[in-house]
């Protein structure tokens, strides 16, 4: 599955399973560019680990929210690695915040919805017309159980990986005449940063519902990623593809 020539773009690659991302698809040959919004020092630094791989790497910052941003930071990829062939959306706000429906604040809604699906459209957008023009592309958006399944307390998070799923297949339809294939792929519970800031207690209740008896490991999802990105999945388009250790069975 060699991704040897190609340019990637990872978004919210400054960490977390984002870092793992650019550094799997590094691996198996790709120049990656990583976005950060914030804490761009976060982004360098994994894109000094590519960098040691003997990749090219680059951190962008980029407000996926804001569209100009947006376009700005692809257009900066496109001068310094050329353009993007690997779209990963992985990007997300909101996924540790517990409220139900009618204590939600409304900014944060706004707030989730505009990161998580509205950022997502924004890349979508943004990658395309290169795509297009070289009759090639990949795009990879990461949704949830939690869109699939709901979310007790979780509402905007839920609503909007939905969301990226129905995109997902729409894009999908899009890009089919120009050999761009676009899959979801629906992760479960991974061993990171955010798992953790859920309180122990219920962390071992999720353990407990998840048919192998544990959270993924990154590179889990990142592999899933890589094959999706790669020439032996060019058939594979439209999908949603759940990465969940099985969570969505019925156990008891």
């Amino acid at each position: 599955m060699s991704l040897e020539g190609k340019v990637a773009l990872v978004t919210g690659g400054s960490g977390g399973l984002g870092r793992v991302h650019g550094l799997v698809l590094a691996k198996a040959g790709a120049d990656v560019a990583l976005t950060g919004s914030r804490h761009l020092e976060k982004a360098e630094a994994v894109a000094e680990e590519i960098r040691a791989l003997g990749r090219r790497a680059l951190a962008v910052r980029m407000d996926i929210s804001d569209w100009d941003q947006v376009e700005a930071g692809f257009n900066q990829v496109k001068r310094e690695l050329g353009p993007v062939d690997i779209l990963v959306n992985n990007a997300a706000f909101g996924i540790v915040r517990a409220v139900t429906i009618v204590k939600m604040d409304n900014q944060d809604w706004y707030k989730d919805i505009s990161i998580n699906l509205t950022g997502t459209y924004h890349c979508i957008k943004a990658a395309m017309p290169d795509m297009m023009e070289r009759n090639w592309g990949r795009i990879i958006n990461v949704s949830s159980v939690t869109g699939t399944m709901g979310g007790m307390g979780q509402c905007s998070y839920a609503a909007t990986k939905a969301g990226i799923i129905g995109l997902t297949k729409t894009t999908a339809l899009e890009g089919a005449r120009y050999n761009i294939t676009c899959n979801a792929v629906v992760l479960g519970v991974f061993d990171g940063g955010s798992f953790y800031e859920v309180a122990e207690p219920f962390r071992e209740r999720i353990i407990k519902r998840i048919p192998l008896r544990r959270p993924g490991d990154p590179e889990e999802l990142s592999n899933v990623i890589a094959f999706l990105a790669s020439e032996e999945a060019s058939y594979v388009t439209g999908e949603a593809i759940e990465v969940s250790g099985g969570i969505s069975l019925f156990t008891f």
